[in-house]
């Protein structure tokens, strides 16, 4: 079952907050509130993408300020709420508490307008849309980066499948270089004896990372191609390897690479490459960076 809303948590936060006998933190607030609407031990560890709060958190949170903004309720002092007449009014009158609901209240509309943010529905003259009706701005944020990555994955992974089985060499060398395993170099092409690349783990290069790159657009990485590679880690003395494909591995090869002797052998598949591809600015740059701020109410104590 899929939490409710931000919208949906603000009557019975509201209704938390009436029951109170004095302001109150969103965080006390957290459990009274799943403890009303039954939420699951599962729901309420549920994270928001930055893994900064709980998704119930950050909702609440949302709904509480845009009750304080349209003055449902108020705060005696920097973090803390309590509800206002006005609160109390709303639970009275029995209406759904939702950001239509608050399109009331013109400072409200004030913050909204000045947001660049809508509401859905028309309510007192008001024509609104939020970003989301079911995800608070915090989410909107997360969601709308995890969108941009997927897609920069996706072109990522296309554009690596299509360049030269060399390029693709290179790529893995500077993926592994980029992730600070150390410094790395190709073998030669035509003799490198199963090996691609490999990585000096220090200095001296008494400790090596043995590379295999496999581009291929559909096919799997097979338990025959699986052996070759421990095969040539074994015959160089080399302990360490990591083999990346832009496809995938097959079960065989799994199982083939976890049961290699005194091996450590990482297995990276297409999916996996792109993302850190992507995390470490491989094919990727940045575009525009946001300084997105909390409050700190520690300043004013």
């Amino acid at each position: 079952m899929s939490l409710p809303n931000y919208q949906e948590f603000m009557r019975p936060l509201l209704q938390a907050y009436a029951e109170t006998t004095e302001p109150c933190k969103i965080a006390k607030m957290e459990q009274v509130v799943a403890n009303k609407m039954h939420l699951t031990s599962e729901q309420q560890s549920e994270m928001i993408r930055s893994k900064r709060n709980t998704v119930v958190y950050s909702r609440l949170h949302w709904a509480s300020y845009y009750m304080y903004i349209a003055g449902l309720l108020r705060k005696p002092q920097p973090g803390y709420y309590e509800i206002t007449p006005a609160g109390i009014s709303a639970l009275k009158s029995g209406a759904q508490i939702n950001d239509a609901y608050l399109s009331q209240f013109p400072d409200f509309v004030a913050f909204m307008k000045r947001s660049n943010m809508k509401i859905k529905n028309t309510q007192g003259g008001v024509e609104t849309e939020t970003c989301s009706a079911s995800q608070d701005p915090e989410e909107s944020i997360d969601s709308a980066i995890g969108e941009i990555n997927a897609a920069l994955e996706d072109e990522i992974l296309t554009s690596v499948k299509n360049i030269q089985p060399q390029r693709f060499e290179r790529v893995v060398v500077d993926l592994m270089e980029a992730m600070d395993y150390g410094t790395g170099k190709l073998t030669q092409y035509t003799a490198d004896g199963g090996i691609d690349g490999i990585i000096y783990e220090d200095e001296l290069g008494l400790s090596k990372i043995y590379l295999q790159a496999k581009r291929y657009s559909d096919s799997k990485i097979n338990e025959k191609e699986m052996q070759n590679f421990i095969g040539a880690l074994a015959s160089n003395g080399v302990s360490k390897g990591v083999f990346m494909t832009t496809s995938y591995f097959s079960d065989k090869a799994r199982s083939r690479a976890d049961k290699a002797q005194n091996m450590i052998i990482r297995l990276i598949d297409g999916a996996e490459l792109a993302k850190l591809m992507l995390k470490h600015n491989l094919g990727a740059r940045a575009k525009k960076n946001y300084d997105i701020k909390e409050f700190d109410e520690t300043y004013f104590q």
